[in-house]
């Protein structure tokens, strides 16, 4: 009988743990998809695809940058969704053909395609992800300068070994960001519809995150 017991006692202790972890699991899901909400899908969505830049990837960028506020300002007066300094801006409209208007840094559409397409450019020239990204942060000088000196492997680069703590946390972050998208919008970016929901939306990325844990173990 007092074994019975305490049988009962480990089986109810482990059915408590279980659903602990499960409640604590969903609970930090649901925050992660209400930190990592995405607006202005449709035009992340467009200029992503004009550049052939992984939608999810834009996004991570501009979540980084600006958190999705087209308002937003740096104290470097960077603007827009994907932060751009004029400088920069004036640059990627070089590269990508197109006319500078600094006064239109804050038209979404304008600072997307400036922004998505310096990107692609820094992509196209490294041919590395993680050293595009660390140049759109820290600037092309700062990288060239690192592989030269040996700092940073051109070719498989360890982002923990970037000299800038302020471009090494970029891309930590914005890889970071990457990979929640991807486990959960692997489909594609959100609706509008499915965004308005956000309890519905944390549910169906708890049974992706599920799904993938499964699908590790099979």
């Amino acid at each position: 009988m007092k074994v019975l017991k305490f049988l009962g006692k480990i089986i109810g202790f482990i059915i408590l743990t279980i659903l602990t972890v499960i409640g604590l699991s969903y609970g930090i899901i649901a925050y992660q998809t209400s930190r990592t909400q995405i607006n202005y899908q449709d035009q992340i969505k467009k200029y992503s695809d004009k550049y052939n830049v992984d939608p999810l990837l834009t996004a991570a960028i501009v979540k980084v940058e600006s958190d999705f506020d087209n308002d937003a300002q740096s104290h470097q007066n960077a603007k827009g969704l994907m932060q751009l300094l004029d400088e920069t801006a004036k640059h990627s409209a070089e590269v990508i053909g197109e006319k500078y208007y600094p006064e239109k840094l804050n038209d979404i559409d304008y600072n997307l395609n400036l922004g998505v397409g310096y990107y692609d450019y820094l992509f196209k020239y490294y041919n590395n992800k993680e050293l595009a990204l660390a140049a759109y942060n820290g600037g092309v000088g700062n990288i060239d300068k690192w592989i030269d000196e040996g700092l940073l492997n051109k070719d498989d680069p360890d982002i923990s070994k970037i000299p800038f703590n302020e471009t090494r946390q970029y891309v930590t972050k914005v890889l970071s960001n990457y990979n929640v998208y991807k486990t959960f919008y692997k489909d594609g970016l959100p609706t509008n519809m499915e965004l308005s929901d956000l309890g519905q939306l944390s549910y169906n990325n708890y049974m992706k995150f599920i799904d993938q844990i499964l699908s590790d173990i099979r």
